[in-house]
This record gives C-alpha cells, sequence and structure tokens, in this order.
C-alpha cells in the first residue's frame, strides 16, 4: 500500500527540531506514515555536516516528513534521491530551476536554495522509519555565502504551506518512481546533479586536494568522481566542493 504523504499535518510555532519532534512522535508509537511536521522556527535545526539550519520565523520552510518504506534496506538511498528529484520538480512549479548538489542539496546558478536531512531508524536488519527534514528558502535569504531564496529568483513571497502543498502533491502522485525500478530513479538523479562532468577541485576529509569530474553516484548514494588515478568512490561528508575556482 502507498504512503499519504501529509496524511497528518502538525503545524507548529517553534520547535527544537522538526527532525526531532518526529522521532519523539515515533519513540511513542503515536505517529502515522507519512506525517508532516511544519515549524514556523527551529532552534536547533540540523543540515548536512552537523551545520544548523534556522530561519526567520515564519518566512521559510522547516519540515519533517516521516515515512515508513516498504523497500529493502540495502536501497535505503531510495527517499534521499526521489525526494530531491521532487524538490526540484516542485522549485520549476514557482518558476525556479534548481540542480541537486549531492548528496541532496538544491542549487540555482551556484546558490543554496534548500536542502535535506535524512535520518532512518531500524529495527534489527529491518529498516523502520525515514524521517525527511527538508529546508527551503522561500521568502529570506539567510544571507550565508552563495544562497538565494523563492523569492530572491522570481521577486514573489509565497506562502510556505503553499510550497509545502505542492512538494507534497509530487511526492504522492510520483510514488511509482519512489518504490519502481531502483536504477531508473537512480538514473533520474545522476542527470540532475550539479557539477556533473564538470572538473572541479575537491578535498578530502583528511585535506587532501585533487582534481576531477563527477560521473554520477553508486547503488549505495557515494559520488563517483573521475580523477587522474582513475575513478573514485565517496561516502557522505569524506569529500568537500571546492567551489572558488
Amino acid at each position: 500500500m502507498m504512503t499519504k504523504f501529509g496524511s497528518v499535518l502538525i503545524q507548529l510555532v517553534s520547535v527544537d527540531s522538526t527532525n526531532n519532534y518526529v522521532a519523539n512522535l515515533i519513540e511513542n508509537e503515536s505517529c502515522q506514515d507519512g506525517s508532516v511536521i511544519m515549524a514556523d522556527y527551529q532552534t536547533q535545526g540540523r543540515g548536512q555536516r552537523g551545520n544548523s539550519w534556522q530561519s526567520v520565523s515564519a518566512e521559510n520552510l522547516m519540515c519533517s516528513i516521516a515515512f515508513q518504506p516498504d523497500y529493502p534496506l540495502q536501497e535505503q538511498i531510495r527517499l534521499s534521491w526521489y525526494s530531491a528529484l521532487m524538490w526540484q520538480q516542485c522549485l520549476r512549479r514557482f518558476g525556479v530551476h534548481a540542480l541537486i548538489k549531492w548528496p541532496n542539496d538544491l542549487y540555482v546558478d551556484g546558490k543554496k536554495i534548500g536542502g535535506l536531512l535524512i535520518e532512518q531508524q531500524l529495527k534489527g536488519a529491518r529498516l523502520e522509519w525515514v524521517v525527511l527534514g527538508c529546508g527551503i528558502n522561500v521568502n529570506h535569504n539567510p544571507g550565508l555565502a552563495m544562497s538565494t531564496s523563492i523569492l530572491d529568483e522570481t521577486g514573489q513571497r509565497f506562502q510556505p504551506t503553499t510550497v509545502l502543498t505542492e512538494f507534497l502533491d509530487l511526492m504522492n502522485a510520483q510514488q511509482a518512481l519512489l518504490i519502481g525500478n531502483f536504477q531508473d530513479l537512480k538514473t533520474m538523479f545522476e542527470a540532475e546533479l550539479w557539477l556533473k562532468g564538470e572538473w572541479r577541485q575537491f578535498a578530502t576529509k583528511e585535506g587532501r586536494v585533487f582534481e576531477g569530474a563527477i560521473l554520477g553516484v553508486s547503488d549505495i548514494g557515494e559520488v563517483r568522481i573521475q580523477t587522474s588515478k582513475g575513478i573514485q568512490h565517496f561516502g557522505n561528508q569524506e569529500v568537500l566542493y571546492l567551489l572558488n575556482n
């Protein structure tokens, strides 16, 4: 049976983290598959690499979605790829053309407009819950280096709930892609990767700088980079983009 994303919508004025709120619901066995938690403000919002994600209250979209997957643990990357693609399509509905910066940020002409954080809960060897955290700059640009918003890109203001409604519509309408052929989903994700095929500088987590071109991703979500020494694979937080080059 397919999940109904948005089957339950809880809107909060303020919370430490919407992902934490969902995790507490799951722990208390009071979470329904497809539930969405939305907050006007997060005091401890999290992004990739432990970065914080904060916003002017009610100006941007901050939400988390609870999902009980029906696919094997070895394909746990599915939701990451699928949700990034759905956000890309959602932004296009608002006139914004974004690409996916591996692993799951959204960039417009080199500027970040949003990002995803996925946290998983296992029960033995089974993937029991996935919590998808989303942060999208709707009406406020946080002023960080290389950031943007829907307002910046279009000159129009939108209610964050309007943006969320469009995203959930896409998440529900295209679930056949989420649970269908794994390689088809992977191919679609790879086609939308930012800087794919462009030779750039990268740095490993140990600080080694090298040049390479993104080719795509592996079946477990690692980025595949062509280098002078051959194709190398890197997991999340194992490689950094050096963008000022």
